[in-house]
């Protein structure tokens, strides 16, 4: 299957923070609901017809679907490890990236036991074990009515990618004439930033690079995997869920709007990226989940809920 790759190098370091108020930490790898807030963000300050865009979404026909932005290191293309792997071997459980050669054998039914020896993984058996670094930053915030620090000392999370190393993620373009703009706005996203502290210079990247890639997939898949969050349509497409291996996660924050931004949104849980569904990609879409508080009445705040899916192999049960 070929689909479009996009690699985004970090100008510096980045804040990319789970929920509101987490400031100690940093995720190291950015979600798929996190980039397409950031996309349409850009896409409005562009073309001013967000709106008409969004309805496409809303309407179960995107132009386009994205993947999460995983880590690339050296000329090295990182997925998440299937969650239907689960060694026994407890370095093998420490495993959350595998190189493409080791992924696409995974997808083909191969175990990942069998494979290690010959594939490169995050974190590596050896040093260096990841391509970034997390660091905690102190920093003591000022009271704005008389300038003193009182007691507010904390630390601020971040992680810094090594001068070879940042992230990339795919694209399948459902309406080939969305190209241009998107190509577009994702140039201009990597002026204005992803993630926390933005004013400080974090969360910038260099042009972006876009090239094609191939991803060896099985003909007589029984499953599928993610490699974005994933929110599903309806209940249609749950079904045969006992059988699935997942993760949830729960995403929560404050709205982003001219209009406001002090209201917290609705937060609701996601299928992860790796898990791992007895079906196929035809079988499961996901969806837009409307977020916004019910005070807040200027307009819709979605998450991104599309699911990015690749056939592959399960093992039967």
């Amino acid at each position: 299957m070929k689909f479009i790759l996009c690699k985004l190098k970090p100008k510096g370091p980045l804040h990319l923070g789970e929920r509101e108020g987490w400031l100690e930490g940093t995720n190291t790898f950015i979600h798929s609901d996190t980039l397409f807030s950031a996309f349409c963000h850009v896409y409005q300050l562009l073309y001013k017809d967000l709106t008409a865009l969004l309805k496409e979404f809303e309407n179960h026909s995107p132009p386009f679907l994205i993947s999460s932005a995983f880590p690339y290191w050296r000329n090295t293309f990182f997925f998440p490890l299937p969650k239907n792997q689960s060694p026994k071997d407890k370095e093998l459980a420490k495993i959350k990236f595998i190189d493409k050669t080791g992924f696409e054998k995974l997808l083909n039914g191969k175990k990942l036991e069998e494979i290690i020896k010959e594939v490169e993984a995050i974190p590596a058996q050896k040093e260096p074990h990841f391509p970034w670094e997390l660091a905690d930053i102190p920093r003591v915030g000022i009271n704005r009515l008389d300038n003193h620090p009182g007691e507010r000392f904390f630390y601020f999370g971040q992680v810094i990618y090594s001068e070879d190393a940042g992230f990339f993620f795919l694209c399948k373009f459902q309406k080939e004439e969305i190209r241009p703009k998107f190509e577009v706005a994702i140039r201009l996203l990597a002026d204005e930033g992803i993630g926390g502290d933005r004013s400080s210079g974090k969360g910038l990247f260099e042009k972006p690079i876009f090239e094609e890639i191939e991803i060896e997939t099985p003909t007589d898949a029984n499953g599928v995997v993610s490699l974005s969050l994933y929110y599903p349509k309806d209940k249609s497409e749950l079904p045969g869920i006992k059988n699935a291996f997942y993760d949830l996660i729960e995403r929560k924050g404050y709205i982003f709007s001219p209009y406001c931004s002090n209201l917290r949104r609705r937060s609701i849980r996601m299928f992860s990226e790796g898990s791992v569904f007895p079906k196929t990609p035809e079988e499961m879409r996901g969806t837009l989940v409307s977020v916004e508080p019910e005070i807040f009445k200027f307009h819709k705040v979605y998450r991104y809920g599309y699911l990015f899916g690749l056939p592959c192999k399960m093992e039967e049960l």
